[in-house]
């Protein structure tokens, strides 16, 4: 008897326990939150403007009236290239019996050692000259010029960027019998890309330069502008028109053209130049460059 009321007492313990842990709900995992709609579309973010260069030449059109690259415009985006050139002009005045004809070979370079920052180069290996008035002829071949500098990116968004320049012309040319010819400028470039098929450019820029020898310096400062365009219909041409200025003991005003082409890696630009206002006494000045981006 005493067998069975203990069985019955521990039976009866042993339900109730069961039945409050039954009673008990079981935990529910916290709902995760909702990720940010922020968060996770995508970006359509576009890139900015110099990460998108093609192999295309860039900028104004590369030829100049002046000394190696000096008072021509300059792109605004870095890039490491290397290229050579020849560049041509000529004078006939038949009303003062005056003629010349001129050209130089170019070695040209640049190094994007940072993503806004470029070390460039210019040399003229080669400068050749015939000249003919009433009574003389001259043919004249030598050493040319050479310049380098640095261009540093100081803005740039999707569509725009900015850059300032600085270079040097380093006293190399034997152009002056007895004299080299030494000079300093700083400018600002721009680029503007409102479509992929267009780029707006200009520079402008202010030189100084002078002689060092046994004669005066003959110190000259110039200030120069170029505005113009680039129309890319497709990615291995362009089509660009530009007008340059430059005031300085010798001014001018002057459109030009250039034909641009990519072949790879390889970029072609096939330009001239006709001044139309100032003293400048070029007919025209016009030139082919070929270039390699790495």
């Amino acid at each position: 008897m005493r067998t069975l009321l203990v069985a019955s007492v521990l039976f009866a313990s042993i339900s109730l326990a069961q039945g409050e842990a039954a009673t008990v709900a079981p935990a529910t995992p916290a709902p995760a939150p909702a990720p940010d709609p922020a968060e996770t579309a995508p970006s359509f973010d576009p890139p900015p403007l110099c990460s998108t260069a093609t192999g295309l030449p860039a900028g104004p059109a590369g030829f100049g009236y002046v000394e190696a690259d000096l008072a021509t415009g300059r792109r605004a985006c870095p890039r490491t290239e290397l290229g050579l050139g020849v560049r041509g002009g000529a004078i006939i005045d038949t009303p003062n019996f005056y003629g010349n004809l001129g050209g130089q070979a170019q070695l040209f370079g640049s190094w994007a050692f940072r993503r806004k920052t470029e070390l460039f180069a210019t040399l003229e290996p080669v400068t050749f000259g015939f000249t003919q008035n009433a009574t003389l002829t001259k043919t004249e071949a030598t050493f040319g010029h050479f310049t380098a500098g640095i261009s540093q990116v100081v803005y740039e968004g999707s569509t725009i960027a900015g850059a300032v320049t600085g270079r040097v012309l380093l006293p190399s040319s034997f152009e002056i019998p007895g004299m080299r010819l030494m000079g300093v400028e700083a400018g600002h470039s721009v680029s503007f890309r409102p479509r992929r098929w267009i780029e707006v450019h200009g520079t402008a820029s202010l030189d100084l330069t002078f002689a060092i020898g046994p004669a005066r310096p003959d110190p000259r400062i110039g200030g120069f502008l170029v505005a113009g365009a680039a129309w890319e219909p497709v990615d291995w041409f362009a089509l660009v028109v530009d007008v340059s200025g430059r005031v300085s003991r010798v001014s001018y005003l002057a459109p030009m053209a250039a034909l641009r082409f990519k072949v790879a890696s390889l970029g072609i630009e096939l330009g001239a130049s006709l001044p139309l206002v100032g003293n400048d006494r070029h007919d025209f000045v016009g030139g082919l460059r070929v270039s390699w981006k790495f």
